[in-house]
């Protein structure tokens, strides 16, 4: 590829990750609980509806047949974002002609999850050969930013729209911003200039990869990981909108501030998994994600307000060196043919995603209305799933350490980490205080005793 495709293929990249950032927000969080009960979904429902997206990546290791029928990774790539992509344009119909029913709901997420691994396969695999592995974590830390920015303002706008007093009016534009969003990726992909697989990406071979002990490891890692994810992602927004009855505004500006934090922590994290190795920040991402989990066991009809925020805060930290970090591992383990790691390791993904679906979808129908008293005060059944999760991800840090990759030792050296990861001469004011301090100390002390050996002499 030329410079100039590689430039091109970046700038459309970025401007792709945006729009596809304002359709995925249907798939996730309060927006997709909120649709999810506009369209009469039960618990049941809400679990499965949640993990589609996640689960039907197992499909991905039919990526080598779809090669095989299109023969290249452009027609590949733009078949499957048609069909995965026009699908949200069932919702605003759907929404328009009072068709509430789970099942249609749940249709459309189908029809996009079965076709968007395909997607997935075929973009990762390229951007692995266009963008230059030292450059990866620079590029991608970019890339999220924007992506962040973008996330402040769907997110602002999709919880003034699910709050407006005409719900059927709210719900209809929601879903026709999403509709476009969706539409438009399909064209920005199309401007992607997409390498051509090498000749040995039509031969893989799954026993050579599983040799790949290095990648094992990684998997058995991803699979802990990706289930504690899985399982409690409809516990959080079941309970954030549904039991706690949070208001989707205020759940809209948490949003907002964490994709606030993240927006600058994905510039900071990309130069600093470029020094300290993908696997050192991934770590520091999880044990923020894990403390999340148990800080939703903490909350109450009293306190929730100030601890959502605070677990906004904690999403940032954790979640964007998460996002960053753990393909760029994925990355780091596999070998050429890309495919079939990237195969593989979404077959893992999917099947983890469909177990841990239907553990949270069999559980919550018996813990998601009820509450018992302990020591006096009110506990909700429902918090049973987050100490779970909680242990899970803990248990999941201990996998982490075996995977063997490149990592530095992270050591604080006094200033701000903005210093080194913005190319900023930004230091902490108070231990360079110290420091100076400090110095002129010792340079007052160095000319009193200079006096002193003087006056003796």
């Amino acid at each position: 590829m030329t410079e100039t495709a590689v430039r091109e293929t970046k700038k459309f990249s970025i401007l792709e990750g945006i729009f596809f950032n304002g359709m995925y927000l249907s798939t996730q969080g309060f927006i997709m609980l909120n649709l999810a009960l506009y369209f009469n979904a039960n618990p049941f429902f809400i679990a499965i509806i949640s993990i589609l997206p996640t689960a039907t990546q197992v499909l991905q290791i039919f990526t080598k047949k779809l090669y095989a029928l299109f023969k290249t990774r452009k027609k590949t790539l733009m078949v499957s974002i048609i069909i995965s992509r026009t699908s949200m344009i069932f919702l605003p119909v759907a929404v328009f002609l009072d068709l509430r029913n789970p099942y249609i709901y749940t249709a459309i997420i189908l029809i996009y999850s079965l076709f968007a691994p395909f997607v997935t396969n075929t973009w990762t695999a390229a951007m692995v050969e266009i963008i230059n592995n030292k450059e990866r974590g620079k590029y991608f830390g970019k890339r999220n930013f924007f992506i962040s920015i973008s996330s402040i303002f769907f997110t602002l706008i999709y919880g003034i729209f699910l709050a407006m007093p005409d719900k059927k009016t709210g719900y209809f534009i929601l879903s026709l911003s999403i509709a476009i969003s969706a539409v438009s990726t399909i064209f920005l992909m199309n401007r992607h200039h997409i390498p051509d697989f090498k000749p040995t990406a039509q031969k893989i071979s799954y026993k050579e990869i599983f040799k790949n002990k290095d990648f094992i490891t990684y998997l058995k890692f991803v699979s802990v990981w990706l289930f504690s994810l899985e399982f409690l992602k409809p516990f959080f927004e079941y309970f954030r909108v549904k039991t706690l009855g949070s208001d989707p505004r205020f759940l809209a500006n948490i949003g907002v501030l964490t994709a606030v934090i993240s927006m600058f922590l994905f510039i900071i994290y990309g130069k600093l998994s470029d020094k300290y190795g993908n696997r050192t920040i991934l770590r520091l991402g999880i044990f923020f994600a894990t403390y999340n989990a148990l800080l939703y066991f903490t909350l109450t009809d009293d306190n929730f307000k100030v601890s959502l925020v605070l677990s906004g805060i904690f999403d940032a930290v954790g979640f964007t060196a998460i996002n960053l970090c753990f393909l760029n591992l994925l990355m780091e383990v596999s070998k050429d043919p890309v495919e079939g790691y990237v195969s593989i390791y979404s077959a893992v993904v999917g099947i983890t995603a469909m177990l841990a679906g239907l553990f949270a979808g069999i559980l919550g129908t018996f813990i998601n209305e009820g509450f018992i008293y302990l020591m006096g005060e009110k506990i909700y059944t429902i918090k049973l799933a987050f100490i779970i999760g909680f242990l899970l991800r803990l248990f999941s840090i201990l996998r982490l350490t075996s995977i063997n990759s490149f990592q530095k030792e992270f050591k604080y050296s006094g200033t701000l980490p903005l210093r080194s990861a913005m190319n900023k001469r930004i230091t902490a004011f108070l231990p360079s205080y110290i420091a100076i301090s400090r110095m002129k100390k010792e340079d007052h002390t160095s000319e009193d005793d200079k006096n002193i050996k003087e006056n003796k002499e």
